[in-house]
């Protein structure tokens, strides 16, 4: 699961205009989910990856991401009247040596940020030598999703889908902030709530046993989308789920 941590938000910067705002105006209009678009260090660009992107979400109090591969959070505190970013933890998942270079030149870009502004619609965030651009994604279409059965159709990894086994695999949101579902073997349920773009899982509790072997590959896959935080997207009634790996469900409405 995602560790999301309190921090203090001090956003100082200006737009074209020249004006500087107070930080809660700025705080307000970054409420969202930013992905990076460029970034730049003192060894050069920071080689970005089309399906592994680099996102940041702001949320009134708090910030956090996927750096790529894993999933990150931090502090934002003032300091002399500049922004530092204190206390940054990460999950440890494993990732390929092109992926980590991306996830390892953008957090060490993000600990030397001494500024964040709002210029025109873009986000940045500099320091010495360093430049973040963040473009702001749409949020999550939880209004289409919730309160809905949806069964699983199909598991994907990478550009790979394959067919589920088992029992039908089902997901249901409730607008009430809690989830239930299966994986094909095991029920599930817990709590969610969202973040910008995403969806997190705050609580996943299984029910039963460990699944026979030809089951359970297809039930890490679930549980490891829908435990992690995914970022969902409807088009003509199948709703897909993605992890910051790349790793996905894609679910067509039940009845």
């Amino acid at each position: 699961m995602r560790a999301w941590l309190a921090l203090v938000l001090v956003l100082a910067g200006c737009g074209t205009t020249g004006r500087t705002p107070a930080p809660s105006d700025v705080a307000d209009d970054a409420n969202a989910t930013w992905q990076l678009t460029s970034g730049r260090t003192r060894a050069g660009e920071i080689p970005l990856i089309d399906d592994h992107p680099v996102t940041l979400i702001v949320e009134a109090s708090q910030i956090g991401g996927t750096a790529a591969c894993n999933s990150y959070a931090a502090r934002l505190v003032n300091r002399g009247g500049h922004v530092a970013v204190t206390d940054l933890s990460m999950t440890v998942a494993g990732c390929e040596a092109p992926i980590l270079a991306v996830e390892t030149a953008y957090i060490d870009a993000l600990s030397a940020v001494t500024a964040i502004q709002l210029r025109d619609d873009a986000l940045v965030l500099t320091g010495p030598d360093v430049e973040l651009r963040f473009d702001r994604l749409a949020d999550a279409p939880v209004a289409d999703l919730i309160d809905q059965a949806w069964e699983l159709d199909s598991l994907v990894v990478g550009d790979v889908a394959s067919a589920p086994a088992g029992e039908p695999a089902t997901l249901e949101l409730r607008s009430d902030g809690t989830l239930l579902g299966s994986t094909g073997c095991r029920g599930f349920h817990g709590e969610w709530v969202e973040r910008g773009n995403q969806i997190l899982a705050t609580s996943l509790s299984m029910d039963g046993a460990e699944c026979p072997a030809a089951l359970a590959v297809q039930d890490s896959h679930v549980v490891s989308v829908i435990g992690d935080g995914f970022v969902p997207s409807i088009d003509g009634g199948l709703l897909t789920l993605t992890d910051p790996g790349s790793v996905g469900l894609v679910y067509r409405a039940g009845e």
